[in-house]
C-alpha cells in the first residue's frame, strides 16, 4: 500500500537501544506504528537501533534477518523506513570486511517494502568526550563507506547520512548538489556532544543547505558508561525547528513544506552563489 501525498509527515523514531536486538525490535515496530498512526509516509530509525553495544560482528550476522525486518514492518504499515543503521559483515560490493570491523549500513526502504538505497557511514567517531566513556574509537570497530547516496523516498528526494556525518558540511553540500531536499541523520549523539552541539548542528546544516534535516536520535541510559542525548527535531531550511522530542523514546512527526523549500531556494539561491567547487574522492548514486 503506498500512501497519497506522501511526502507530507516524515517522523524521527527515537529509541533507548540496548544488546538484545528482539527487544530493540519489538520497541522499534511499536514505535514505527506510532508514526504511521500518527500519519507519517516516511519513518526514520537511529542509529544502531537494532543493537547498541556487544560485538558488531555477531550481530552483522543477522544481517538478512534485518533487512527482511525492515522490509516486512515497510510492507505492513505502507510507509517508507530508513533504517537507521545496522552492521554488514560485507562491502557492497559484496567482498568481506576484515575483523574485527564490519560495515554501518543505513538502508532506505520503500512502502511496498522493496530497498532502494544503501549508505554505508563516511565518518568515524574517533574522539574523546568528558563522560563516562571518555574515548570513542569508532574506526577500531567499523571500516568507513565511500559512496553518497541520495534516494527517492515518500514523494521526497532524501540524502543519507549517519550521525557523525552531520560534523561534515562538505557531505551535506554534496548530497544537496546531487538532489536532495532532505538530509537525514539516524544517530546516537552522546549526551554530551549532543547538549553542546546537536541543535546547532541540525540547524546549521538546513541553513547552509536550503533542506530539511532529520535527526533521529538514541536517547536516555544505554549502560553504565553510554548515554544519548535524544532530542530527535526536524529543521526547516530556515533553520527552525518545526518539532522535536525530549530524552525518552518517541515517535516525532512533523510535515514538510516542499513549495516553501523550493520559494526560499529561489529568494535565496546559497547553492548557485557557491564559488568553490565541492569535490572529493565519493560518488554519488
Amino acid at each position: 500500500m503506498t500512501v497519497p501525498n506522501a511526502a507530507a509527515q516524515v517522523a524521527a523514531i527515537q529509541m533507548t537501544s540496548g544488546k538484545t536486538p528482539q527487544a530493540n525490535l519489538e520497541q522499534a515496530a511499536e514505535l514505527l506504528q506510532a508514526a504511521r498512526d500518527k500519519g507519517a509516509s516516511l519513518a526514520v530509525l537511529p542509529e544502531n537501533f537494532a543493537g547498541y553495544g556487544g560485538d558488531y560482528r555477531v550481530l552483522a550476522a543477522e544481517y538478512t534477518m534485518l533487512e527482511q525486518w525492515l522490509c516486512e514492518q515497510a510492507s505492513r504499515l505502507g510507509m517508507a523506513i530508513i533504517g537507521g543503521s545496522v552492521p554488514s559483515l560485507h562491502r557492497p560490493d559484496g567482498e568481506p570486511v576484515l575483523a574485527p570491523r564490519v560495515r554501518t549500513r543505513s538502508l532506505a526502504v520503500t512502502a511496498d517494502g522493496e530497498i532502494v538505497g544503501r549508505y554505508d557511514k563516511l565518518h568515524l567517531f574517533d574522539a574523546q568526550v568528558q563522560d563516562a566513556q571518555g574515548q570513542y574509537r569508532e574506526s577500531d570497530l567499523f571500516e568507513p563507506g565511500e559512496t553518497i547516496v541520495t534516494v527517492p523516498l515518500a514523494g521526497v528526494q532524501v540524502g543519507m547520512a549517519i550521525c557523525y556525518d552531520l560534523r561534515f558540511p562538505v557531505l551535506a553540500q554534496r548530497l544537496v548538489s546531487a538532489g536532495a531536499q532532505l538530509l537525514v541523520y539516524p544517530s546516537a549523539f552522546t549526551a554530551v556532544t549532543g547538549a553542546a552541539h546537536w541543535e546547532l548542528l541540525l540547524r546549521a546544516t538546513a541553513v547552509q543547505t536550503g533542506c530539511y534535516v532529520l535527526g533521529a536520535n538514541q536517547c536516555g541510559q544505554h549502560g553504565p558508561r553510554r548515554a544519548s542525548y535524544g532530542h530527535s527535531m526536524l529543521v526547516s531550511p530556515w533553520g527552525d525547528v518545526v518539532a522535536s522530542l525530549e530524552n525518552e523514546p518517541g515517535a516525532l512527526v512533523a510535515p514538510l513544506d516542499l513549495a516553501t523549500m523550493d520559494e526560499l531556494r529561489q529568494r535565496m539561491p546559497v547553492q548557485q552563489h557557491q564559488r568553490l567547487r565541492i569535490e572529493g574522492p565519493y560518488d554519488a548514486n
